[in-house]
């Protein structure tokens, strides 16, 4: 005899094929709920584990009271319009301005430049303009620090939005272009340049900025700071006292700072003093070589240590080094897998001008890590993580 209970269930019991499917559908419906957990996750941890921007760099000092100040300017390859997943930096300028020697020093970093990265999210090799990528504003300057050598004070990370504004709040900037090219806009659309001086809008002069297809990422280091010092000339002219509030306070969404309003009203009071001061500009010797795909600037050892000592001794950090002109000894660390360019490509973009080469690398020192392929983003700034940013030279 059978049971009645059992016997129901036999006949309601579903054919093998639907079975299968359904143990399918209900496994997907899991795996798809954990893996978006998963991600929610990992954003809650990394907004939970990340500075507020004014604790980038934990010492404030008085930017009045500092006879030596370092600045880190970043300008962002992204903004709220343009709305990519991720940020890079497309130009790192260190400006160190010293009151006693009345000296401004200018270093562009090359943004292909191979580094170790300082952050949180990532402790390895990778370019240099991805420091921020992982872990914002803290692991860009914690990167450059450790690079250089050199604490860092101050730092404004502006993105394409704020550029344009900052230049066309002030009025045209003149700048000097060295040759006719035809560069990209905004958008990506043809842009042309005329050689000779020109007057520049905030999207023509970013434009300008960015180029580096005409020559190579030194050159376009040159071309922004050829902006930027066409910024300090315009502040200093008549008409512009007044506009010191206005530009602070159209950036205050398109830029991320440490310097406080103060700071930053104080330093455009002062562009009258900083007219007469002299501009010294620092450059690295370097070669290219690839990894996996992608090419990367490897700046010659002995160049980084002298640029280094060259901007520590404008900081003040150690007695000024003799006048000398430096060549490097063509010793390098990293060699090309060459999935990029040739061998005779990568000679071309070498600085050193085919001097003997000594390779004083060793196997695997090019491993490099993945890229994160969406951070959390807002106008194009990431949120900054924990890195520790305080240096101290030795």
């Amino acid at each position: 005899m059978k049971c009645g209970g059992t016997e129901f269930m036999r006949r309601r019991q579903l054919p093998k094929w639907q079975r299968k499917r359904l143990i399918v559908l209900v496994t997907s419906c899991i795996t798809f709920m954990l893996v978006a957990f998963t991600i929610q996750g990992i954003r809650l941890f990394d907004m939970l584990h990340s500075f507020h921007e004014s604790r980038v760099i934990k010492s404030h000092h008085n930017l009045t009271q500092q006879p030596v100040s370092t600045f880190l300017l970043m300008g962002l390859d992204n903004s709220g319009k343009r709305k990519l997943s991720t940020t890079r930096t497309d130009g790192m300028m260190v400006v160190i301005v010293n009151h006693k020697t009345k000296t401004m020093t200018l270093c562009s970093l090359l943004r292909d430049t191979f580094v170790k990265i300082h952050s949180q999210q990532y402790h390895g090799y990778q370019r240099i303009e991805s420091a921020y990528t992982y872990g914002g504003d803290a692991a860009a300057i914690a990167t450059v620090e450790h690079y250089l050598n050199l604490p860092i004070d101050y730092y404004l990370t502006v993105n394409w939005d704020g550029f344009i504004r900052a230049i066309d709040d002030i009025g045209p900037v003149e700048v000097n272009v060295d040759r006719d090219f035809i560069g990209q806009d905004y958008w990506g659309k043809p842009e042309k340049f005329k050689a000779g001086l020109q007057s520049m809008s905030g999207a023509r002069a970013l434009a300008y900025a960015r180029e580096r297809h005409i020559d190579n990422d030194q050159h376009r280091g040159f071309r922004q700071q050829a902006v930027f010092y066409a910024m300090v000339k315009r502040l200093n002219q008549e008409g512009l006292s007044s506009k010191g509030a206005k530009v602070v306070g159209d950036l205050k969404d398109q830029m991320r700072t440490n310097l406080t309003n103060h700071d930053m009203l104080t330093l455009f009071k002062s562009r009258k003093t900083f007219k007469r001061y002299r501009v010294k500009r620092l450059t690295f010797q370097w070669r290219t070589f690839d990894v996996a795909g992608r090419s990367m600037v490897e700046v010659y050892p002995d160049s980084r240590v002298q640029v280094s000592r060259q901007l520590q001794a404008a900081a003040g950090l150690r007695p000024d080094l003799p006048s000398q002109t430096f060549t490097t000894n063509g010793h390098y660390r990293y060699a090309s897998d060459e999935s990029v360019e040739s061998k005779a490509d990568e000679a071309k973009a070498d600085t050193h001008y085919g001097q003997s080469h000594v390779y004083v690398g060793h196997a695997g020192n090019t491993t490099i890590g993945k890229l994160p392929a969406a951070v959390p983003l807002k106008n194009g700034f990431r949120v900054s993580d924990r890195t520790e940013t305080m240096y101290t030279v030795h």
